[in-house]
């Protein structure tokens, strides 16, 4: 097991192990319900970590996060679902409400 990705974001991190599983790699979430530990902990030790199941696809998914973390960072305009018609951000290749995907 392999700590993978760490934001403060829980939704950031949601969106980053669906792009990981849509990928065929085996991901966790560690830390996901932490916050409520703020001030007995300290606050980093609190935000949500994407882990990976097998050593061997750290490669494939630093690239896969390598691009999802450019994309957050890029400026651009939002974008609709055509599945769900849910409004997502710029940075999310999966839609966050139902995980369409253009790759499918």
């Amino acid at each position: 097991m392999k700590k993978i990705f760490v934001d403060e974001n829980p939704g950031l991190v949601q969106t980053a192990k669906m792009l990981l599983e849509q990928h065929g790699i085996a991901c966790f979430i560690k830390n996901e319900f932490a916050s409520g530990g703020v001030g007995e902990l300290a606050f980093l030790d609190t935000w949500p970590e994407l882990w990976i199941h097998r050593d061997e696809d750290s490669e494939e998914a630093a690239r896969l996060l390598e691009t999802f973390v450019a994309k957050d960072e890029e400026d651009g305009e939002d974008w609709l679902c055509p599945q769900c018609g849910e409004v997502n951000n710029i940075s999310f290749e999966i839609c966050w409400k139902c995980g369409w995907t253009e790759q499918g």
